[in-house]
């Protein structure tokens, strides 16, 4: 894991900063907040350890000091948002967004497109010239988000399994430079 500052965001009565292993108790309660995500990707709720296995999660050839785990904290200081990375994954130009959920009440209010800006902000000014995700093809919702948000399908993969279901997934990428 990283130590490395958040980045602010412009959002009345919310911060971001990095999350700690020692925090999974919180962010589950999170995880379990959003088992409308869960569902559309995996077809079942997370399992009780979800938010712990997300703090060990890295892909080949990275290592867990690539990995940021922010956190969207409201004034009472609950975990409402998560934004997961790696940094120069899969190149060293481009940094993998591997995961941005919010719990439902703060969806389609402009939380997204405002950490996504000052999170693309963070990224450029660390060298990233590009962020990639990917989304299930059964999560129209957030497809429709990504392109508003200027990202673009680079390829469609072979359906693959996610918990109880087998999907497609699109992989997406856009240049940090916003605008």
């Amino acid at each position: 894991m990283d130590d490395t500052p958040a980045f602010e965001i412009d959002i009345p009565g919310y911060a971001v900063r990095s999350l700690n292993p020692d925090e999974a108790e919180w962010l589950q309660r999170l995880y379990d907040q959003c088992t409308d995500f869960a569902l559309i990707v995996e077809g079942e709720p997370f399992s009780p350890t979800a938010a712990q296995a997300e703090f060990r999660s890295i892909p080949d050839g990275k290592s867990l000091g690539d990995k940021l785990m922010f956190g969207f904290i409201n004034l009472q200081g609950e975990i409402v948002g998560l934004l997961e990375a790696v940094r120069n994954y899969p190149d060293e130009t481009t940094w993998w967004l591997g995961l941005l959920m919010l719990a439902p009440e703060l969806r389609g209010h402009g939380v997204g497109r405002e950490v996504l800006r000052r999170f693309s902000e963070y990224v450029r000014l660390r060298g990233g010239e590009a962020m990639m995700l990917a989304v299930v093809e059964d999560n129209r919702r957030a497809y429709r988000f990504w392109q508003k948000m200027g990202f673009e399908v680079v390829r469609k993969t072979e359906p693959r399994r996610f918990g109880k279901k087998m999907q497609p997934v699109y992989v997406m990428r856009r240049v940090t430079a916003w605008g």
